[in-house]
Parts: C-alpha cells; structure tokens; sequence
C-alpha cells in the first residue's frame, strides 16, 4: 500500500477469489481502515475477479462512501473489466485507465 496525497493505493495482483476475498478483506480492514477516507485499488496485475471479489469492492465503496470519500478502480485488465461490466460493478466504482487518473478525479 502506498500514501499518495493522502489517499491509499493499494495494487491487488493475482486472482480474486472465494479465498484470497477474506484474505484482501482482512487486508483492508487492518491497513486501511480508519486511517484513510479514499482509495485507489490498481488492477493492472489482477488476471481473475469471482463475484466474490466483486463483493469485496462493492464493500470497499460501501465503506468509503460512509466515510464521506470514496473508491476508484484503476488500470483494470480487460478480463476483469469484462467481469465488472458484466456485473454491472462499473455503473457503481469509477473506473480509470490509471492510478494518476483515479487520483487525480479525486480533485475534482
């Protein structure tokens, strides 16, 4: 995980599944947590998302979205861009071709 401006990075590599779901889960709830008010999941190394990989980020916007910030997606993969279109996850989370992007729509 990284701090850029105040908001966390965190790049998720691999596959997302039923398994790696609680782990990510853990993840977030002890690095992330209270610490930050808007992150920024970079797919770019994410080759496979379930559904439950698909509830996880949901719960990440849920959770941000309370907080009063947000979540964004960046530099997803087509494979799982499809899997989030498919699930209709992108009318939910931005999504941006990078993590400079993601970013920067925070300022706006």
């Amino acid at each position: 995980m990284k701090d850029i401006n105040g908001i966390a990075v965190v790049s998720i590599a691999g596959e997302l599944d039923a398994l790696s779901a609680s782990e990510l889960t853990d993840f977030f709830a002890s690095r992330v947590g209270d610490s930050y008010i808007n992150l920024v999941t970079d797919l770019e190394s994410l080759s496979y998302s379930s559904s439950a990989g698909i509830r996880v980020f949901l719960g990440l916007a849920r959770f941000f979205r309370q907080k009063g910030g947000d979540m964004r997606i960046a530099a997803i993969r087509p494979p799982v861009e499809k899997i989030f279109k498919l699930s209709k996850f992108d009318r939910i989370v931005k999504i941006f071709p990078s993590v400079e992007d993601a970013i920067k729509s925070f300022d706006k």
